[in-house]
């Protein structure tokens, strides 16, 4: 009776072993999985992007607030002027509007400048710290 019973042991044996691998493999693709959203977050993130690609992203932010200011522009400026002898008072609130919207524009671009000396400063003083041989 016993060597009736040996295959069915060994099947079931056989069995519980790929239960257990599979387990085991499962477990060690959800840990690889979670490392490599991590890494992808790290990798992808802002501040990494910038630090990684300065040049493009302060190139990117340049086009994209010219774009920004000429498409808040185009929706602020007034309609061509038709011929008219009285002032319209909604033209003067246009027109100081566009004003003050170009002097906060002309404000970013000096504050982007700023930002980019002092990362650029920043970035020339690690490279001048650095050891010649840690690079």
């Amino acid at each position: 009776m016993t060597t009736a019973n040996d295959p069915i042991k060994s099947i079931q044996s056989r069995i519980d072993e790929l239960e257990q691998s599979i387990a085991e493999r499962g477990e060690h693709i959800k840990a690889r999985t979670l490392q490599l959203k991590e890494e992808l977050q790290d990798e992808l993130s802002p501040v990494e992007l910038i630090r990684k690609h300065p040049v493009e992203a302060a190139g990117a932010s340049f086009v994209t607030g010219v774009l920004l200011g000429r498409a808040i522009k185009s929706i602020v400026s007034p309609t061509p002027h038709r011929p008219s002898v009285q002032s319209d008072p909604a033209d003067k609130q246009r027109s100081t509007l566009s004003a003050t919207i170009g002097i906060i524009g002309i404000e970013l671009l000096h504050t982007a400048k700023d930002l980019g000396i002092a990362w650029l400063k920043n970035y020339i003083e690690e490279k001048k710290n650095k050891p010649s041989g840690a690079q």
